[in-house]
């Protein structure tokens, strides 16, 4: 996983104004009102941040942030910072190690299995509408989610471009790209209701070209 340097440099700034906020007074509270606002500041900036990065809501990192965050320590706020800092320390540091991105994706790629089980019953029973539909969303999802982890700026772009730009990285073969225009196509008409515009087998052929892209790029 990279992040936007705009980010990175957030959390570096972050992390260095918490070596000042986090050291109370000799008599372990605030020094005073302005350094217990700072604090409070720095907490909802801190939370801010870590909801950007981590979209998973049960991330561990994630969780325990907003738990420090959300405790009122009145004037032993700076307690919190300290906590918070070491935190988002180690966070840094597994993102820089590609272990969140792991993390994820796997999450991701579970979440994607089972609205793929859903098309797939809705495909035994030959509701190909809505079959399209889950399918071609879960499609879209997984193809955008490759891209973002190959550096591959997809906000704003059509899914047949974002296709050719992995054919061109070396991380989709020529041969599966046909594939992918054919799940692509799917999701622009099942999304549309344009049922007349594609086939069960189409579907299914978004359904199993959706799992490969899973196992291959987001599940390991």
């Amino acid at each position: 996983m990279e992040i936007d340097e705009r980010v990175r440099k957030k959390f570096n700034e972050l992390i260095s104004a918490a070596n000042q906020l986090k050291h109370g007074s000799e008599h372990g509270q605030v020094r005073n009102e302005a350094h217990l606002q700072g604090c409070v500041g720095w907490l909802a900036s801190v939370q801010n941040i870590v909801h950007l990065v981590v979209t998973n809501p049960t991330n561990p990192y994630r969780t325990c942030v907003d738990k420090i965050c959300g405790m009122n320590r009145g004037y032993c706020t700076h307690d919190s910072v300290g906590e918070v800092s070491v935190i988002l320390t180690s966070l840094l540091q597994d993102i820089d190690s590609g272990l969140l991105a792991s993390i994820e994706d796997q999450t991701r790629a579970a979440v994607f299995d089972d609205f793929l089980d859903h098309a797939k019953e809705y495909s035994k029973n030959n509701r190909k509408n809505e079959a399209g539909v889950i399918a071609g969303v879960v499609f879209e999802d997984t193809l955008r989610s490759i891209c973002r982890n190959e550096g591959i700026t997809e906000q704003g772009r059509k899914l047949d471009t974002l296709i050719d730009d992995l054919v061109k990285s070396g991380k989709l073969a020529q041969v599966k790209a046909k594939r992918a225009k054919v799940a692509a196509h799917v999701r622009t008409k099942a999304t549309h209701a344009q049922w007349d515009e594609f086939e069960l087998d189409d579907v299914n052929t978004t359904i199993i070209f959706t799992e490969e892209l899973i196992l291959k790029h987001l599940e390991n």
